[in-house]
């Protein structure tokens, strides 16, 4: 029997032959047809386990659209890397090899520069409600637009929540208790600069890779959301997790744009009320998790908050970053972000 390794082994190979056929095929101007003429199938990727709140959402959407669509559209869920890296996913949803993926901000920077717009340090201050209203908006609307000609249509945003640091040296309390760790982030420049700016010596890796990274002493911590601290067991390799919520992260579900263009208004419409009611579940729901996960991990692992007055230091050192991205963001789209999301 073959297990589980082996398996997702298996289909990752699968999938970059297929992308690799279906790139070349593209490059000939060449429409693959549907599989056996029946149900539209479209295939969506992701890295996270089976068991957290991001997954239940994808898989209610997935079940919306075959349920709406009558059978005629069925959205086939990757979950755990199945189908590769978030980069290589990523590569595929833009070239079309693959039809669906979610990722934060982050990682889209890559190929949409404004959206790093989400990740600059302490930039959502406010309530996860105030933050769902301004993902629906005149921001959301302007990257979307940004998305489209980067060739990812945006079907919508989950909420991840506060990514904390996390490290098995010592609470960090100050941005003074940050200088010298090794800190894995986001292969994100906003992510660099910010550690850097806290002291920090940040070392960019992909998260399936952290936790050999601190079996090994590669790197002494790394920031993620609670749920997820939990969801990859990495609690068994740090002893210290200090909640002070540089970024208010959410996951961006785009679709290939083409995939997109080529749906009726009608199946548009599906997909886009199957999402709504994925995400009315998932942004009560994941705060939920947050919860619990905190409450779990003060149990295994040393859990401090961040004073009022300390916060204030992370985010007067951290300030700097904003000026070094405002090119790159553009300053009205900075403006308008600190605006609705402060």
């Amino acid at each position: 029997m073959k297990s589980i390794g082996q398996i997702v082994a298996a289909e990752r190979r699968k999938f970059l032959q297929l992308s690799a056929a279906a790139a070349g095929v593209a490059s000939l101007g060449i429409s693959l047809p549907a599989y056996g003429q029946r149900a539209k199938v479209f295939r969506f990727g992701h890295n996270l386990p089976v068991d957290t709140v991001y997954h239940k959402a994808v898989t209610m959407l997935a079940s919306e659209v075959g349920t709406a669509s009558q059978g005629k559209m069925r959205v086939d869920v990757y979950p755990t890397s199945q189908l590769g890296s978030i980069a290589e996913m990523m590569s595929a949803v833009k070239t079309g090899s693959l039809s669906m993926m979610m990722a934060v901000p982050a990682w889209y920077s890559n190929y949409i520069k404004p959206i790093d717009v989400f990740t600059l340090p302490y930039i959502i201050g406010g309530s996860n409600e105030r933050l769902r209203a301004a993902l629906g908006g005149k921001l959301a609307d302007q990257i979307g637009k940004m998305g489209e000609a980067a060739g990812f249509y945006i079907l919508g945003y989950l909420l991840i929540g506060g990514r904390h640091i996390l490290n098995r040296a010592r609470p960090i309390q100050t941005p003074a208790d940050c200088k010298g760790l090794k800190i894995r982030v986001i292969n994100s420049q906003v992510y660099i600069e910010t550690f850097q700016a806290l002291g920090a010596t940040p070392v960019a890796m992909d998260a399936a890779e952290i936790y050999m990274a601190l079996q090994q002493n590669a790197v002494d911590g790394f920031e993620t959301a609670a749920p997820d601290v939990l969801a990859f067991k990495w609690n068994e390799v740090v002893k210290y997790l200090s909640l002070d919520s540089h970024v208010t992260d959410i996951f961006l579900i785009t679709l290939n744009k083409g995939v997109w263009d080529e749906l009726s208004k009608d199946e548009q419409e599906i997909f886009r009320q199957a999402f709504q009611k994925a995400a009315d579940y998932e942004w009560v729901a994941q705060p939920q998790a947050i919860d619990a996960a905190v409450a779990k991990l003060k149990t295994l692992i040393g859990v401090n908050e961040i004073s009022p007055e300390n916060k204030k230091l992370f985010v007067q050192t951290t300030r700097p970053v904003y000026a070094k991205f405002e090119a790159s963001i553009g300053k009205d789209l900075l403006e308008l972000a600190v605006k609705e999301l402060a």
